[in-house]
């Protein structure tokens, strides 16, 4: 009895220690890098993603950092897109909270990287030797932010999409907080509907099952776009409507988005349509 009283108190402190030694071990974790690739395909970066989810899943206490570094040529908001449908993914398709997913836009390196960063609580990614932070032109004349393509909200149903991807309101973070920076300047936002005589097979929702795209949008697709952007820019992120013009580029080839950033006194971008429906001819009286 002595001996087994002894071998319990023994296992007893042991289990003890062991757990005192392991909450000091979890807070001095330190940031590890997961993953590191450059511009590679979709099916691949959904492979390093489910891994990267998993791993997430195995430490509840940390968080997941997707950092990416543009090269100088890139359009500015390159690196913030490319983080936004990385967490989409693992928030969406692998359901990790909104919160434990922290997009960051890396700045300026030598090529385009893209990192997945596994990290504790009160702790940070390392970031790269090479990069530097911030936009380093002084722009004299309006310049483009980004540019994306999107999908109509009358399709949301089809693909069996609550909600388009590059419709969050997320989406906009990067280009907001460029528009604050001077108070002085205007965000210009451009739409383009879809003209193509020959649409190609599209996949909105990522489930394999191509759909043929529409070969003329409907009217009223880019102003609708416009409407939705404009509108995220002022609830969310308090630009008012002043610092906003949106203007309806006609039609393209494929439907898309410009977001661009105009100093004060420079004169608004001129759109650039390049697909031109056939007009009705006039009825005879």
């Amino acid at each position: 009895m002595l001996l087994l009283l002894f071998l319990t108190a023994g296992v007893s402190r042991l289990a003890s220690a062991q757990a005192r030694n392991d909450k000091p071990q979890r807070e001095n974790k330190t940031a590890q890098k997961f993953d590191e690739f450059g511009d590679i395909l979709v099916t691949d970066i959904k492979a390093r993603l489910d891994a990267f989810a998993a791993e997430l899943q195995n430490e509840p206490l940390s968080k997941g950092f997707i950092l990416v570094y543009r090269t100088r040529r890139d359009i500015a908001g390159l690196s913030h897109r490319l983080a936004m449908r990385m967490k989409d993914y693992l928030v969406n398709a692998r359901g990790l909270e909104n919160e434990r997913v922290v997009t960051v836009d890396g700045g300026i390196a030598e090529h385009l990287t893209q990192e997945l960063w596994i990290v504790p609580l009160g702790t940070a990614p390392i970031p790269r030797s090479d990069a530097r932070i911030g936009y380093l032109e002084q722009h004299d004349s309006a310049w483009k932010f980004d540019e994306y393509g999107f999908l109509p909200l009358s399709l949301y149903g089809r693909f069996g999409m609550k909600r388009g991807r590059d419709s969050e309101a997320e989406y906009l973070e990067a280009y907001a907080d460029e528009i604050k920076k001077n108070q002085s300047q205007v965000a210009c936002i451009i739409a383009y509907a879809q003209y193509n005589r020959h649409p190609p097979l599209v996949d909105w929702a990522d489930q394999y099952d191509p759909h043929r795209e529409a070969r003329l949008d409907r009217a009223g697709t880019a102003r609708n776009r416009l409407k939705l952007e404009k509108q995220h820019l002022m609830s969310v992120y308090g630009i008012p409507a002043s610092r906003i013009q949106t203007i309806d580029g006609g039609y393209r080839k494929a439907r898309g988005v410009e977001l661009w950033i105009v100093p004060a006194g420079e004169p608004l971008p001129i759109p650039t349509p390049n697909s031109f429906p056939l007009k009705r001819k006039l009825l005879k009286k």
